[in-house]
């Protein structure tokens, strides 16, 4: 009995031990999701000039594994406004979104392109899984299968602002695909398109806000 206690106890051991070591799931979900939860990480706002460029960006504090990955994907993306003879940019970011779930930076963007003295402004967006620090696509955000009801969803939209887009050619609008743009707020989920993608009124950019409860069913 004395060894069979021993045995048990052993394996006891080695069990709590596995589990222990078990990795922790960082897969994004909404479920369960407290728009007012606390941020999981800190910004402190930075500014580089990149040969003539200007660019505001944010650094993160917090869990050291999680915020090296986001620090790093902000510092690659800064990193490609870096200026020369022919243009320079002009970059300024607010972050939008930041929870225990997610962060998400929204960019504008002012490119000076000096040799053809034109100015274009347009927008960029990064959103963090805070519990790994991976960048999102707009595939980690929502079901597989998510296409039809979300492209429903944009185009009704449009009708309700009374826009128009391209439906046919090169530069036709994809709606929601693969490389849609999009940031998030703390209740909300915000697609953007910017000029020469399909859009055609003013200056060519169009934001759709959708609450982020009136997409369950097709967000994760």
């Amino acid at each position: 009995m004395k060894k069979l206690g021993i045995l048990l106890m052993a394996l006891t051991i080695v069990s709590v031990s596995y589990g222990a070591k078990e990795k922790e799931d960082t897969t994004f979900t909404f479920q369960n999701y407290i728009p007012s939860a606390p941020d999981a990480v800190k910004e402190i706002a930075r500014t580089k000039n990149l040969d003539g460029s200007v660019v505001a960006y944010p650094v993160f504090t917090g869990n050291l594994k999680v915020v090296e990955k986001m620090n790093k994907t902000v510092t690659k993306f800064v990193n490609t406004f870096k200026g020369h003879k022919d243009k320079t940019y002009k970059v300024e970011y607010q972050v939008v979104g930041s929870n225990d779930r997610f962060v998400s930076i929204l960019f504008t963007i002012e490119k000076n392109d000096k040799k053809n003295n034109v100015i274009t402004k347009y927008n960029d967006a990064i959103t963090f899984n805070v519990k790994d620090g991976k960048e999102m696509g707009i595939k980690d955000i929502f079901v597989q299968g998510y296409e039809t009801a979300l492209n429903a969803a944009i185009n009704d939209k449009i009708k309700q602002f009374g826009l128009t887009v391209n439906e046919t050619g090169k530069n036709k609008f994809k709606g929601a695909a693969k490389g849609t743009k999009f940031y998030m707020e703390d209740d909300s989920i915000v697609l953007f398109y910017n000029q020469g993608e399909g859009l055609e009124f003013a200056d060519g950019q169009l934001f759709i806000p959708f609450i982020t409860r009136d997409l369950i069913g097709i967000i994760k």
